[in-house]
This record gives C-alpha cells, structure tokens and sequence, in this order.
C-alpha cells in the first residue's frame, strides 16, 4: 500500500512539474522577439522596435547587465542614440565620475589621453574601453553624468590626488602626500596588501584628517572613503545598499521629472528583491521604482545577459535559433501568470528576475572588453 501511495505521489508531482513547464515554456515561446545589430551603432528587427517604443515611454530606464562585456556598452550607446537623456546614472562613486567628467570636457584630446593612460587604472568600470568610451561620448553629448557606489578600492590616488590639488591645509596637503607615496609603494605588492584603501596606515591618516579643519569638499570625501573602507573590511553588502540609496535621494531633486538612464549590475536594478538569492535586500531598482511610481511615472527595468549556458535560463535559450541574433523576452505576462497561481517558479533567482525585470536580454555572444592600453 505504502509503495503504491508512493508511485501515486511521484508520478502527481511529476505531472505538475510538467504542467509548470509546459506553461513556463510556452508564455516564453510566445513573448519573444529577436533582433540584431547593425553597422550604425544601432538594431534592427521586432525586439528593438518593442524596446524602443517602452523605453520612449518610461522616465528612468534601468538597465542590468553582466559586466565587463562588449556588447553591453554598445546596447547602451545605441539607446542613446535612438533617444536622449538628460541624465545618466552608473556604478562607479560620484567624485571619480565627476573628475574624470571635469577632463572629458576642459582637457585637449592629446591631454586627456596622457590623463587617461596615467590613471585609468583608479577609474573602476571606466577602466575598460567600451565603457570609457561611452561615457565619454555620453559627456560629449551634455548628458549629465552620476555616480552612485562606494569610493572603490582601484580609486584612492585619483580621489586624494585630486583633493590634493585644491586643498589649502598645509598639514592636509603634507598627508595627502603621504597617503599617496604609501598607496603607490602598497600597489606593488601581491594579495590585499596592495590596496591601501585597506590598511590601518590609510584608516589613521582619514582620522588625522578629519581632525583638521577641512573645507566641506575634502571632509565629505574623507567621510565617504572611510565609509567606503568599512564597507570593503567588513563585506558589509547591506552598508553598500545603503549608500547607493542615499546617494540617489541626495540627487533626487536633479533627477525626479527628468529622463534618465541607469546602467548598473543586473543584481542592483530590479523592481522588487535583489536577484542575490541568499539576501531580502531592495536594491536602488526598487527605489527608483517606487519614487517613478509616487510621481506617477513609468520605469523600465532591462536584464542584460548571455554568453554561457545558464541551466536556469533553459525554457529562454531553449528560442534561441540564431546566434548572431539578440533575443528580447518581455517577462511581464510571465510575472501575471505567476502572480495569478497559474504559473509557479520554483527556483528563486529565476522568479526574482521574472518579477523584478519587464524585459530579459540574452545574448549569445558575449565577449570581454580590454582595459584601457596604458603603453
């Protein structure tokens, strides 16, 4: 009997599981559209055109994309392109974005180069070539640009040079300079010791400084590369959050009724949780959503991703006809059916993506950028 009840179960269970497939797979089938790239920084074909006509219409468009990709920042660019706006938002902390902005726009094209080469290694995603140029071209285009992460660890010669600069404290000056003989005699090192960020010498000479009287400029950078430091020290993940929230609600007033653009890692940018599974965390997606939503406006939530075969991805790839096309998925009738009790998704990441992102990217080919050349 016991046997029996057993093999009933198994093979109820088994049906069900097919059923949810079943109907996984064709709301997927039914709501893909694909597209390709052309030779003028742009797309051609059905899924362009549908996210052309959703991107038209939402205030802030977020994008969430794997990093270190080719293919990303030239998504990005052709949006651009297609569209204007008035503002774009990435995930490098404001004082790199506004010093590097700052020589994009008053430096010689033969001076920025030697900037660039000299520094490009404190510039965080910058670093890379595509994603240099892009932004660059973004400057060039008087798209305001901001910030909004923790100072990075690549990033404490480019910040306390700069602060160096205009700083009138001798005695700042003198630990300024200290600080950066120190970080450049650390980069030569193996392991975390290479990053002074990280060490007690550079938590001492914050103190010292801020014990100084400082202009507001200097204190507040000082404040937040100390804050920045805890973050790394102690993986303070939900610390991170917390600054990158109130980065943007600092900026709000410069952002709110604009058109904006947000071009983030695909685990900061949904709508609803974080796609980080092992966390409840509501990333900068879900504020940016919530406050479109309060001003009665649209935002519009973009996964970008490809490249590898990702088991969880199967019923997406499982479309995927022709390589050297991009295939765009709109998730919403997917997140309908699952909020209506016709359609349940086990696997957490998988259902995180599905509710918190209106559109999924998958492109086969993905390549890696190249750092910026500094022979």
């Amino acid at each position: 009997m016991k046997k029996l009840l057993f093999l009933l179960l198994a093979t109820f269970y088994a049906n069900a599981n097919y059923a949810q497939n079943t109907v996984l797979d064709s709301l997927v089938q039914k709501n893909v559209f694909p597209f390709g790239s052309d030779s003028n920084i742009s797309f051609q074909g059905k899924g362009w055109d549908v996210l052309l006509d959703e991107v038209k219409q939402s205030n802030s468009v977020l994008l969430g994309e794997t990093h270190f990709t080719n293919e990303i920042p030239y998504f990005a660019n052709a949006l651009v392109h297609a569209v204007e706006f008035d503002n774009y938002f990435q995930e490098v902390d404001p004082y790199t974005v506004a010093i590097i902005e700052t020589k994009i726009k008053s430096l010689s094209a033969d001076q920025l180069n030697d900037f660039v080469k000299s520094h490009s290694t404190n510039f965080s995603f910058l670093r890379y070539e595509p994603e240099f140029a892009f932004f660059k071209d973004l400057v060039d285009r008087n798209t305001k640009a901001y910030g909004v992460e923790q100072i990075s660890i690549f990033a404490d010669q480019l910040i306390i040079s700069s602060l160096k600069e205009v700083s009138k404290n001798k005695e700042a000056i003198n630990l300024y300079e200290q600080m950066l003989h120190d970080s450049k005699r650390a980069a030569l090192k193996e392991g975390l010791e290479k990053y002074y960020l990280l060490s007690d010498d550079c938590l001492q000479k914050i103190d010292l400084l801020l014990s100084l009287k400082l202009s507001d400029l200097e204190r507040k950078q000082m404040e937040d590369l100390k804050l920045s430091r805890e973050i790394y020290t102690n993986r303070n993940h939900a610390l991170r959050i917390q600054l990158m929230k109130n980065i943007l609600l600092n900026q709000l007033p410069d952002w709110t009724n604009k058109k904006n653009l947000f071009k983030f890692g695909a685990v900061h940018v949904p709508s609803g949780e974080t796609i980080l599974t092992k966390t409840d965390i509501y990333d900068i997606g879900n504020l940016v959503a919530n406050i479109e939503d309060g001003n009665f406006r649209k935002s519009l939530h973009i996964m970008l991703t490809g490249g590898e075969d990702k088991t969880v991805f199967k019923p997406f790839l499982d479309e995927i006809k022709d390589e050297e096309q991009w295939y765009c998925f709109d998730l919403r009738p997917l997140k309908k059916s699952i909020l209506q009790n016709q359609l349940k998704v086990d696997d957490v990441y998988l259902s995180r993506v599905i509710k918190g992102y209106d559109y999924l990217i998958y492109i086969p080919k993905l390549t890696k950028s190249k750092e910026i050349s500094v022979e």
